[in-house]
């Protein structure tokens, strides 16, 4: 009875709770997979937009456990979206939410207390805080206005990863159909020289990365980093069959903390891996590029690019990654500015359509300064 109204929700009929109950969507802390849960709204704030839940039993609840290790998660309120930070109120500010909840809600309070077997109605709020402990999640990025401003990426890092183990096996064959030609543009475009070092960042499983190793040559350096390990087993499969093991490396890593030495690198490629980051991490990964590329090297970034105003298939697109974020994990970005603000010079960028989709394939020079 208690996860009927998750099916509401997932049918998005949320809107019939009014703002009175919201799902919540986190991160299991031992599986890494998707969860949900349908709370009630103890108390909302207009400004900034915080939602205050009840974990009625306390740290028996999964879902309460679950946040307090990774407090990233996003919540449904009506027919809205929100990105949200979840954390624990202190003890004093729960007070406070508790007696305003019994003083204005006495009859869910007493049905409450009847199932907890204490009287809620009869109890001082500091016993309730102290008994059912609250959350407060605050909003991030409010999702599915679309507007000059960058979707933001509802998943985590677990969510991410896990999602492309799962796809790893037939991603050669989609993204092959999908992007192999914004890919190979890419590649034409960073022309990898003879005993260079170049990394790729957000590898898969190895296309690009067995391309760039023949241009390179057997005294060139390549190194993939993907952030998915079967990725990068598939990755190293694809070296070792086409003879290029000698010549490249497979790390499994975070392009915001990339396993790499500082100017190590002659060239940097990524192709659809730059708009998988939330707009707040982009210049973070930009920043990574640059420390592991010497002086004046040169980045190249493929990637979705969001046109203002959208045309057709970009508006119909970001509608989708609104809809069904965990399907089109990519959207379009700020490819061109993303480079700039983040310190690179651009040499060169080239405009493709990718079944109606504009994308960039940008070409960027890293400062000779010091590095970030």
């Amino acid at each position: 009875m208690l996860r009927a109204p998750v099916v509401v929700f997932r049918l998005r009929l949320g809107w019939l709770f009014g703002k009175r109950l919201l799902l919540l969507s986190h991160v299991g802390r031992r599986s890494g997979r998707d969860r949900t849960a349908v709370l009630e709204v103890v108390c909302h704030e207009e400004d900034p937009p915080v939602w205050y839940v009840a974990a009625a039993w306390g740290d028996r609840s999964d879902w309460f456990r679950n946040v307090k290790q990774n407090p990233n998660a996003a919540i449904t309120v009506g027919r809205d979206r929100y990105r949200v930070l979840a954390r624990v109120v202190d003890i004093d500010r729960a007070v406070r939410v508790h007696g305003e909840y019994v003083r204005e809600h006495p009859w869910a309070a007493w049905f409450l207390g009847r199932m907890l077997g204490m009287d809620l109605l009869g109890s001082h709020p500091r016993l309730l805080a102290e008994r059912i402990p609250l959350v407060a999640l605050v909003a991030q990025v409010p999702v599915g206005v679309l507007t000059d401003t960058v979707a933001p990426v509802l998943g985590t890092r677990a969510e991410t990863q896990a999602t492309y183990d799962r796809i790893a096996p037939f991603y050669g064959a989609l993204e092959g159909l999908w992007g192999g030609a914004a890919r190979a543009a890419g590649l034409s475009a960073l022309a990898a020289k003879r005993n260079e070092s170049v990394l790729d960042i957000g590898c898969g499983p190895g296309y690009a990365l067995s391309e760039l190793a023949d241009s390179v040559g057997p005294d060139g350096r390549v190194i993939g980093v993907d952030l998915s390990s079967k990725m990068c087993t598939l990755a190293r499969r694809r070296l070792e069959r086409h003879g290029l093991s000698g010549t490249g490396a497979v790390v499994q890593g975070d392009a915001a903390h990339l396993p790499i030495a500082d100017g190590s690198c002659d060239a940097g490629f990524m192709s659809f891996t730059l708009e998988l980051f939330d707009a707040s991490e982009i210049p973070t990964v930009l920043t990574e590029c640059q420390r592991v590329l010497r002086p004046g090297g040169r980045l190249v970034v493929v990637a979705l690019s969001k046109h203002q105003p959208p045309p057709l298939m970009q508006r119909a697109y970001e509608w989708g990654h609104d809809r069904f974020p965990r399907l089109l994990d990519c959207r379009p970005i700020h490819v061109e500015r993303s480079l700039v603000d983040a310190g690179f010079t651009l040499t060169e960028v080239r405009e493709l359509s990718l079944w109606g989709l504009p994308v960039a394939v940008a070409v960027g020079e890293a400062p000779f300064g010091a590095r970030g």
